[in-house]
C-alpha cells in the first residue's frame, strides 16, 4: 500500500495501465488543494495533487481518465523540444546555407512581387535580418542554424518591409497573409532561439 506524504510526494512509476510507460508519476497531498490536479513538468514527469480528504485510489482513477490528454501534451512537448534542438556548428555548411537562403529569398520575391535591391549574409549583433530604406536585405549568418520554417518566416518578414517600413497592424496583416495566418505564432517561436555566432 502506498502512503501519501504531506510534504514530499511519494515517487511512483506510472504503471502500464495508467500512462503506458510514458511518464513518471508522483502523488502529493496538499491541505490547500480543493480539487485533484495534474501537473506536467518540462522533464516529462507528472504530479497528481490530492486534496486532504482524497484517496490514492481516487487519484489513480483521475490519472487514468486524463491518460489521453497527458499523452497528447507529452507528444507536443517532445515535438517542441526537438524543434529547439539546433544543429552543431560543425554540421553546418555556411556557404551552402547562404546560397539556399538567397535562392529562397529570390523565389519569394518573384512569387509575391516584392523586389529588393540586393541581399547580404553577415554576422549581426541583435537582428535575425533587416531591410534598409533602399530595400537592401541583410540576413544574419545565424539563420543557418534555424529550422526551415523559421528561416522562411524571416525572409517573408523582410520582404514585406519592402512596401511597409514599420511594424504597424497593416504590416502584420500583410505578413499574416504570406504566413498562412501564423505570423504572430512564428514570431513568438523565433524568440525562443538564440544566436550561435557573435561578431
Amino acid at each position: 500500500m502506498t502512503r501519501l506524504k504531506k510534504k514530499k510526494p511519494a515517487r511512483l512509476p506510472a504503471s502500464g495501465c495508467e500512462l503506458e510507460g510514458v511518464a513518471e508519476v508522483s502523488y502529493a497531498l496538499s491541505p490547500r488543494a480543493k480539487y485533484l490536479r495534474i501537473t506536467l513538468r518540462p522533464d516529462r514527469t507528472v504530479t497528481v495533487t490530492l486534496p486532504r480528504h482524497s484517496s490514492l485510489a481516487e487519484a489513480q482513477k483521475f490519472l487514468q481518465s486524463k491518460k489521453d490528454w497527458l499523452k497528447k501534451h507529452l507528444l507536443k512537448m517532445q515535438q517542441h523540444q526537438q524543434a529547439l534542438q539546433e544543429p552543431d556548428l560543425k554540421d553546418i555548411d555556411l556557404q551552402q546555407a547562404q546560397d539556399d537562403l538567397f535562392e529562397r529569398l529570390a523565389a519569394f520575391s518573384r512569387k509575391y512581387n516584392l523586389p529588393y535591391h540586393r541581399a547580404t549574409f553577415r554576422c549581426q549583433k541583435t537582428r535575425w535580418a533587416s531591410c534598409s530604406g533602399k530595400n537592401n536585405i541583410s540576413l544574419n549568418i545565424n539563420m543557418a542554424f534555424l529550422p526551415g520554417h523559421l528561416q522562411d518566416y524571416i525572409l517573408l518578414h523582410e520582404l514585406v518591409h519592402i512596401k511597409i517600413k514599420n511594424h504597424s497592424r497593416h504590416f502584420w496583416a500583410q505578413l499574416d497573409i504570406l504566413c498562412d495566418g501564423r505570423a504572430r505564432e512564428l514570431s513568438k517561436e523565433l524568440k525562443q532561439h538564440k544566436f550561435k555566432l557573435r561578431p
